[in-house]
This record gives C-alpha cells, sequence and structure tokens, in this order.
C-alpha cells in the first residue's frame, strides 16, 4: 500500500542527492522556509546543482499529492501537516534510489564487466544501466581501451554484434591482476582479500564495483594460496612486503581459478628451461603441489612457470648467503655500472665508490626484472613526492632505466619502478653531499632584491653544498661582519670593488660561471682547513618577542599591500627596452615628477646590470625608491616579442618591482621571495605571458601565503631548537 495522499502508485524514481534534499525540505521547512543556499550548504554542492535537482523533486511530491511551494526572496516550503511530514520520510525510506556513479566508478564498472565476460555487450546496456549518452561511452571505452592496450587487449565494438575484448589468455591475466592495483588502494585489497568487507554504510556502486573486480577470485582458493605462501616464507628465508604479498595472492588464485574455468596459458620453453634452473622454481613446484592436492586440480608446468616467476619478483631476501644466487647477481652486474655511470653524468657526481649502493640496486633489481618481464605494475606511494623533491635524480634514473628497458627488451619501465631505483640513488647524493663540505655564502647585487633571489635559486638547483646565507645589495656590504657570520666567499651579479674572496656570474649560470664557482669552493676549502673551527654560542631566546611580532606583521602588510595594487600592461610591439623605462615609471602613480623619479631609478638600476632572465624571456626591472611607501609589483607584457639586438634571446615581456627606498628589510625579503617564485614556479611565468592577471594573482597569493607561514613556522622553530 502506498504512503502517499490518494495514489497508489509512484511515477518516478529519486537519485539519493535528490532523496537528501527532500529529507531537508521536510524536516526544516515546516517552521520556516529553507533557502537554496541552506541546502547547498547543508550538502556541500553547489547552488546551481541544488537548482537542476528541484523540477525533478516538484513532479515526485506533486505525483505523490505533497504540497510544494516556491516563495519568492524568501525560500521553499512543504505546507504539510506533521502526520504528512512523517508520511514522506517513511515513503523515502522505502523510495528505490537511482544510482549516481562517479566517471571514475563508471569506468571500474565497464572495466570489470569487459573483463569478466568474453561474450559481447550491446552499448545499450551500459547506456541504460549508467544513464549516460552514447558518446559518453564511447569517451570511457577509448580512456579503457588506452590502458587495457598496455596488456596488448583491444577493445571491440562492432555494431550490431557488441563490445567485447581480445587478447590472449596471458594478456587476460595480466590486465584482471593489475587491475586491482590501478583502481583500488592496498588497503582496501588487503581488507577485502582478508574477508573485512566493506562498510554498511559504504556506497552500493563501491562494493559492487569491488566484488565485480574480485570475482575472479575464489575465498577458498585465496585461503589456501595465503597458507602456502607462509610455508614459502620459511623455506627461503624471506619476508614479503604488503605489495609483494598481495600481488602472489592475486596472480596465483587468479591461475587457479582460470585453470579452473578451463583457460590454459602456455610459455615459451626458452624461459621456462631458464626458470628450472632457479632455486624459486622448486618452490613453485612445491606450491603447486600443495595447491593440487587441496584444490583437487592439476597444475601443468606452464603454470608452475609463471608461478616461478612471480616468486621472482616480489621476494626480499633477509639470508646472507648469496651463493646459488652469484650467477645471477652477475649478469646484472655490468648493467648496473652502467646505469651507476650514466646517473654519476647526469647529476655531475661521483657514485663509484659506494658498495652499497651496488648491493642495494642488486637486490632491487633482480625481482624488478622479473616484474617488467611480465608486466606485473607495483604501487609507489613515494612516486610524486620523489618527482617534485629530487626531479634531478628522478630524471636521471629515467635515463639510466632506458639501458634496463633495452637489456630485457620491454617496452617500458614504469614510473614507480623508476621511482624505486631512484630512491637508491637519493639516498647515495645525500649521503655523499652530508659528507661534503658545506660553504656558506652571501649573494649580492645592486639592490639586493630582484636578481640576487633569481641568482640564489639557481645556486640551490645547481650546487647542493652552498648555502645561501645572506642576500645584500651591493652598497651595503660590511666585510667585516661578512667574516664574524663566517662567510666563505660573495657570489655576485655585479663586479665589486672589496677586499673580500668574490666570483661574479650571471642570474642564470652559464657553463662558464659554474665553472668559477667551482674554482672558487676549491680556494674556500684550502681556506677553511687553515681556519680553527669557530664554536657558535647557543642562544636560550625561547620566546616569541615584540620585534617576532612586529616582523611578521609587517611582512604580512606588505603581501597584502603587493597583492592589492598590482598591475597589468599589454602594449603591441616594442624595438627595444629603453622604451618601456616610461611605461613602467608610471604603473604605480599619475603624478609626472613621480613618476619620471621612478623611470629614471629603473633606468640607472639597468645600466649598473642587465637584468634580462634568458630563461624567463623577461626583463627584471626593479629599483628602490621614495615615490612607494610599500611592495609594488607590475607586468608590462609585448602582444609581439621582440629580438634581443645582440641576438641572445626574445623579450616578452617586463615585469616591474618596486620598494620604498627606505624600507625595512622585510620589504626586500618579500620582493625577492617573488623572485625566487618565477624561477621556481613556471605556472607563474606562463600566467604573466598569457597576461592573466587574476591566475597570475590566485598563484601569487598562495605562493605568498606558503611563504608567510613557512617563516612562521621557522621563526618558533628555530628559537625551539636554539
Amino acid at each position: 500500500m502506498s504512503l502517499s495522499k490518494g495514489n497508489t502508485n509512484k511515477k518516478m524514481g529519486l537519485t539519493a542527492r535528490q532523496k537528501a534534499i527532500i529529507e531537508i525540505l521536510t524536516k526544516f521547512t515546516a517552521t520556516n522556509p529553507v533557502t537554496i543556499s541552506t541546502i547547498s550548504e547543508k550538502l556541500k554542492l553547489s547552488s546551481r546543482t541544488i537548482l537542476r535537482e528541484m523540477p525533478d523533486i516538484e513532479r515526485w511530491l506533486s505525483e505523490n499529492n505533497f504540497k510544494f511551494i516556491r516563495k519568492p526572496g524568501v525560500g521553499l516550503v512543504l505546507e504539510e501537516s506533521l502526520e504528512n511530514q512523517k508520511k514522506i520520510l517513511k515513503l523515502l525510506d522505502v523510495e528505490t534510489v537511482q544510482k549516481l556513479y562517479s566517471k571514475e566508478q563508471r569506468r571500474k564498472f565497464l572495466l570489470g564487466e569487459l573483463l569478466a565476460t568474453k561474450e559481447p555487450r550491446k552499448s545499450f546496456y551500459f547506456t541504460s544501466k549508467f544513464k549516460i549518452s552514447e558518446g559518453t561511452l564511447s569517451n570511457d571505452l577509448d580512456v579503457l581501451g588506452k590502458w587495457l592496450s598496455t596488456y596488448q587487449i583491444k577493445i571491440i565494438r562492432k555494431q550490431g554484434l557488441g563490445i567485447y575484448l581480445e587478447g590472449t589468455e596471458e594478456n587476460y591475466r595480466q590486465a584482471i591482476a593489475n587491475v586491482v592495483y590501478d583502481f583500488m588502494e592496498e588497503k582496501e585489497i588487503l581488507s577485502l582479500l582478508s574477508g573485512h568487507h566493506a562498510a554498511e554504510d559504504a556506497p552500493k556502486i563501491e562494493i559492487y564495483s569491488h566484488n565485480k573486480l574480485l570475482h575472479f577470485l575464489d575465498e577458498r582458493i585465496v585461503k589456501v594460496v595465503e597458507q602456502l605462501l607462509s610455508e614459502t616464507e620459511q623455506k627461503l628465508k624471506i619476508k614479503y612486503t604488503d605489495s609483494a604479498y598481495i600481488g602472489l595472492v592475486v596472480h596465483i588464485s587468479l591461475a587457479i581459478k582460470r585453470i579452473q574455468n578451463l583457460e590454459k596459458i602456455e610459455m615459451e620453453q626458452q624461459k621456462l628451461q631458464k626458470l628450472l634452473l632457479t632455486p624459486e622454481y622448486s618452490v613453485a613446484e612445491e606450491i603447486a603441489q600443495g595447491l593440487s592436492e587441496q584444490l583437487d586440480v592439476e597444475i601443468p608446468a606452464d603454470e608452475i612457470g609463471f608461478i616461478t616467476m612471480h616468486l621472482l619478483s616480489a621476494k626480499i631476501w633477509f639470508s646472507d648467503d648469496d651463493t646459488i644466487f652469484f650467477d645471477k647477481k652477475n649478469n646484472v652486474r655490468e648493467l648496473i655500472k652502467n646505469m651507476i655511470m650514466l646517473v654519476e653524468q647526469e647529476l655531475g657526481v661521483s657514485l663509484k665508490e659506494n658498495e652499497e649502493l651496488y648491493e642495494d640496486l642488486i637486490q632491487h633489481i633482480l625481482p624488478a626484472i622479473s616484474r617488467l618481464s611480465m608486466n606485473v605494475h607495483i604501487k609507489n606511494a613515494q612516486l610524486q613526492t620523489i618527482k617534485q623533491n629530487y626531479a634531478s635524480i628522478f630524471d636521471a634514473t629515467a635515463k639510466a632505466c632506458e639501458l634496463l628497458k633495452t637489456e630485457i627488451a620491454v617496452k617500458e619501465v614504469p614510473e614507480t619502478e623508476i621511482a624505486f631505483i631512484a630512491m637508491h640513488f637519493c639516498a647515495a647524493v645525500e649521503k655523499l653531499y652530508s659528507k661534503q663540505k658545506q660553504f656558506c655564502v652571501a649573494v649580492v647585487c645592486p639592490t639586493g632584491m630582484g636578481t640576487s633571489r633569481m641568482l640564489a635559486a639557481n645556486l640551490a638547483k645547481e650546487f647542493y653544498n652552498l648555502e645561501i646565507c645572506c642576500i645584500l645589495s651591493a652598497l651595503h656590504i660590511d666585510t667585516q661582519k661578512l667574516a664574524e657570520e663566517g662567510i666563505d666567499f660573495i657570489v655576485s651579479t655585479v663586479e665589486l670593488d672589496i677586499c673580500y674572496d668574490y666570483v661574479c656570474v650571471s642570474p642564470v649560470l652559464t657553463e662558464q660561471d659554474k665553472m668559477l664557482l667551482t674554482e672558487m669552493m676549491k680556494k674556500a676549502e684550502k681556506t677553511k682547513a687553515m681556519k680553527p673551527t669557530a664554536v657558535k654560542q647557543k642562544n636560550t631566546v625561547k620566546y616569541t618577542t615584540k620585534q617576532d611580532i612586529m616582523y611578521m606583521t609587517n611582512i604580512g602588510i606588505e603581501i597584502i599591500q603587493l597583492l592589492e595594487h598590482l598591475r597589468f600592461l599589454m602594449i603591441q610591439h616594442t624595438v627595444d627596452i629603453w622604451g618601456i623605462f616610461p611605461l613602467a615609471g608610471r604603473m604605480f602613480t599619475k603624478e609626472k615628477e613621480k613618476a619620471d623619479n621612478v623611470t629614471a631609478a629603473l633606468q640607472n638600476r639597468e645600466m649598473k646590470a642587465e637584468t634580462y632572465i634568458s630563461s624567463l624571456e623577461i626583463m627584471l626591472f626593479h629599483c628602490r625608491t621614495k615615490e612607494v611607501n610599500h611592495c609594488r609589483f607590475g607586468y608590462i607584457g609585448f602582444r609581439e616579442p621582440f629580438s634581443r639586438k645582440d641576438g641572445t634571446g626574445w623579450v616578452k615581456g617586463a615585469v616591474v618591482m618596486l620598494t620604498p627606498e627606505y624600507g625595512t628589510g622585510v620589504c626586500l625579503e618579500v620582493m625577492s621571495t617573488i623572485s625566487s617564485a618565477l624561477i621556481e614556479n613556471t605556472e607563474l611565468i606562463t600566467y604573466l605571458h598569457r597576461l592573466d592577471q587574476e591566475a597570475f594573482a590566485l598563484a601569487l597569493e598562495k605562493y605568498l601565503g606558503q611563504y608567510y607561514q613557512k617563516t612562521l613556522y621557522h621563526l618558533h622553530h628555530l628559537k625551539k631548537i636554539l
């Protein structure tokens, strides 16, 4: 019997979202109207999304004879008695809720369906299930087709027949096993394999898709495989990581299930003969025998060969007795030696004497070769961290892995494997540089504001053993103070007339600059060896002082001032940079005298040392001036970039940075931070070249916000540890 008023049939179903909106209307509009914005806030959805759902909600309420009223300027109201409100809630409880799938969830389901059966499925089956168009289905199949192509499996779409997959049994097994890694988190897989199912309140599609992806496995088979693997740990004196364990359970359990379904796999006899000589093969035979006895299934030699390869790809050795693996290690020693040499060349470091690195790579690459040969994927939670924090080492390792790819004849080495190998190189490089002398340097430019910070960023990227201790203006160098602070030498963008070791380089380091710096470091190392080591007094300050508070307040004020006064300007074309200075002078003042003063200050700075940054294709106009009271940043873009007269590059625009003439060091620090950001954050330069002020402002605000947080953290952290 229907719970609706006077209607025995519900005409339409509801989505989970629509059901949630009706619940809010029922519970909250009895006393006061509810606005769209209130509903969107409660459900964490946009107002536009709520408005899109309202026509279907009104239709459902109307079909069930409930009175819904829109009150313009007031809100939404369900004018029903308390008894009818209860009826609505009861009706919602029995209402069949339509499934809403995200793009990722939908593709999980599609992939599970396609791999579960080789029989064609009509496209209507998928479009009706997901309420999607043929175009959306086609896009999903394109994405999944690209993923499946890695395993040499094709998605076949034939009009009148349907959609199905085409590939070998080996291809299928690799894809089915790896779909678990690519579409599920390790903790989810472990939970499912151990029998801990999803929570009752978990989304139904999640439970369904997990079952669909893992229905290839049998719970009884999984338990038997787990028991047998536990026994192999004792026999091989090894311990599997979670990733290795999951891979073995999934692959072996899948193999048994496929054998039971009469799906056979064949291995090249030459490869099988090689595997027969490994100690893992005998262990694989014992596993196969145990599977045969407990599951009443015959395991052919080809299947034992594949189990052997999985054992090879997943083990971690704890035993110190390496004699039985000596021959295998010798086969890869030359490869590893060449990989290390290539990384050395790329990074400009010496790793030849690092025996620990050799042995670690041997232990890692032996199972990695098996994984790559079988196209077995593994997860690496540190992938993004390695790529971001150790980009140069990751890139160098990727080039070295080209040798590995050639050696074992595979199409590619996945980034996850590259990152694992890179981690060994990261450890070796960090250890190397921790032993090297660290040089404390001061970076100098005419103003101590623009090019000096860019130079500092480039020095940090190119030389691990240079510590940038301070950034100074060429007009304010106190050599006695530098000596007292232990500054080994100065790196300057301009020639200096001082009695102190320094090297003059360009803001973007050339090869000649790097050679000069290397020579200066050799000289500084000899000087340091002759000096007694100074004992630094420990600072006992452990609290935040008034000066600290003022310092952070001033930083905040300058950041806000700068962001609120950003200026962008586009000009059609110019023949040289000297015609741009008057425009730059007028960016932050309309008074002619002040504009002329700013123009003159910028020109004087440019005459001391050119501010062209070749890698960014911009000019970096900057100066101190009495005509501003706070930091200012502007950009002049050229619709038609012009070529420099000396033919050394193109100029796409000019950055304009101004600081107060008698401002505090905070102003210089903020502007120097922005100069560094232009080097470190490529999207900022992209937005400048596009003259996209809104995007640039948002990106710069984020960067400066992070700088503010780091400064505050370091201020307190350093006081805490001193």
